[in-house]
């Protein structure tokens, strides 16, 4: 027999009113930053057809008389059809949902913080991710570190060139636990990387001033651009560095070993995209997900042409979290998935 909720306490709020007060004081400053700035706030749907293809990233998918339709995990695909439609800097704030998180710092359905401005490149991208971060959370500026800097400090490997072999052998000599699917063919090298970051490294970022990690793998690029890391870039004193690389120009920001923020230099290329989704997909496949829409309004947009831009995401929950010197994402949202 099914259990029904106890809907006698559960109409209890999360969090205090008073938190509610400052969760809105803060989104208040973040719009006067953006109006400040020149930017357009723009509201765009939350339920569509199309959905970013993601490896890891669940949309919750409603089926409308056999026509899916998906709440949206990120409002993404739709603010850069406004980019190409001819806007120029544009925010949102907005509700995004990802199936399955839930947890201490997770919520199927939490608010998202996302913006674009034409004309800006990587470095002015990152530029911008700092100077809002500051401004909110009133604390030094954030320093930036290459994904490689970081591996070479902690761990002692270059992520972008060490064997898989190398990871395989470093993970199990350090008795950190991985999934039989890991092995030591490169194609595991991402998830290698991932388990790496997420065990050892992350958990140490943030704590003295905001980090800005930059120049991901290449296959992490998702709709970024990438380039290539040049030889006379590469030497740090160990020759087996001394190889030229593929990265992806995304960025992150870290604050109290939280990920509030993933940034890109935008891919403006439909047909990069394309293969990219094709991939992913093929990806899913392979961990007994389902494919999602490889065809979508966005690389129609694409198409007749995406201007030059930097973009950036960010968990307007983790952000209050880290403003309000709090651990749980229940203390800063009134009603999580559990009571909602």
């Amino acid at each position: 027999m099914k259990i029904l909720p106890n809907y006698d306490k559960a109409f209890i709020p999360t969090t205090s009113i008073q938190r509610l007060k400052e969760r809105a004081e803060i989104i208040r400053k973040i719009r006067d930053y953006f109006e400040l700035h020149g930017f357009l706030e723009v509201e765009t749907p939350i339920l569509s057809r199309d959905t970013i293809v993601d490896r890891y990233l669940e949309p919750i998918e409603i089926d409308d008389g056999g026509c899916p339709y998906y709440l949206q995990t990120s409002p993404e695909f739709a603010m850069k059809r406004l980019l190409a439609a001819g806007a120029t800097a544009i925010f949102q704030i907005t509700r995004v949902f990802r199936k399955g998180d839930f947890g201490q710092i997770h919520n199927p359905e939490f608010t998202m913080l996302e913006w674009y401005r034409v004309g800006d490149n990587y470095e002015a991208g990152i530029a911008f991710l700092i100077d809002l971060i500051h401004t909110i959370l009133q604390r030094e500026k954030a320093n930036i570190v290459t994904l490689r800097e970081l591996f070479d400090e902690h761990v002692h490997l270059n992520p972008h060139t060490v064997s898989c072999r190398e990871f395989y052998e470093f993970v199990q000599n350090r008795q950190i636990p991985f999934p039989d699917s890991f092995s030591a063919e490169e194609q595991t090298r991402e998830d290698w990387v991932d388990l790496i970051f997420s065990e050892i490294i992350q958990p140490q970022l943030g704590y003295r001033e905001p980090i800005i990690v930059t120049d991901y793998l290449a296959t992490q690029s998702q709709l970024a651009k990438t380039r290539t890391v040049a030889v006379s870039e590469t030497g740090n004193g160990n020759n087996r560095d001394d190889t030229a690389f593929q990265v992806a120009e995304r960025f992150e920001l870290f604050v109290d070993g939280l990920e509030l923020a993933n940034g890109y230099h935008e891919l403006l290329d439909a047909n990069v995209l394309r293969e990219r989704i094709r991939k992913t997909n093929m990806l899913r496949a392979s961990d007994g997900k389902k494919k999602l829409p490889e065809e979508s309004r966005l690389l129609a947009a694409m198409r007749h042409g995406l201007p030059t831009c930097s973009g950036c995401a960010m968990g307007i929950d983790r952000l209050l979290m880290a403003a309000l010197g709090t651990k749980k994402i229940a203390d800063v949202m009134p009603f999580t998935w559990d009571i909602a």
